[in-house]
């Protein structure tokens, strides 16, 4: 009888949840999905969840789909436990990737294109995507208040990025990193067990 009444009220969850989102449909069907108010959900059918995620209110989450006539093959991809705090902004036009365990402070900015401006005959807004490659956010990091990670970074598992920084390029696991770009601050020494300030 328990498990019976435990299914029921897991259903009925379920259903309000959809009635929440306004039948939004995900790329799959995340289970224990948590979403503040006024969230964005633009081409939701590209962004896929893992369990017990959670939404900052009016966050942004944007596969671009089609920009001046083009598909883009974009795809958001966040794993479980992650925290995506207030008023961030996620966009790709090709493959932002989450992994488990991220934690994000509010602000924070991801994207994985721009916008080309190298023809001066047209507007920008005319021109095409550009692309320097995937993001990923490995397992386990911190992107602190109002960050930016740019196309083609990989941040290494267990990495922090501070507040404000702006990163362009990879970071190591077990690494902090600060700065405009960001630079490496900190990394963890196993052998002496303890963070390790660089130089």
């Amino acid at each position: 009888m328990t498990n019976y009444i435990g299914k029921m009220f897991g259903k009925f969850r379920r259903i309000i949840k959809k009635i929440e989102l306004g039948g939004v449909k995900f790329a799959n069907s995340p289970k224990c999905l948590n979403v503040g108010k006024d969230v964005l959900f633009l081409h939701p059918q590209h962004i896929s969840f893992g369990e017990k995620c959670s939404i900052g209110q009016r966050a942004a989450l944007c596969p671009l789909h089609k920009h001046m006539g083009m598909d883009y093959p974009s795809n958001i991809t966040i794993g479980n436990n992650v925290s995506i705090g207030a008023y961030d902004r996620i966009a790709s036009a090709y493959s932002v990737v989450i992994e488990d365990d991220v934690l994000m402070a509010a602000f924070v900015h991801i994207t994985d294109h721009s916008h080309g401006y190298e023809d001066v005959s047209l507007p920008i807004c005319k021109q095409p995507i550009i692309h320097k490659g995937p993001i990923i956010i490995k397992k386990g990091s911190w992107l602190a208040f109002g960050c930016h990670i740019l196309s083609g970074v990989t941040i290494g598992e267990h990495s922090v990025v501070a507040a404000n920084s702006v990163v362009t390029k990879d970071v190591p696991p077990y690494s902090v990193v600060a700065g405009n770009p960001a630079r490496i601050v900190k990394q963890y020494d196993f052998e002496k067990k303890k963070w390790v300030r660089m130089l």
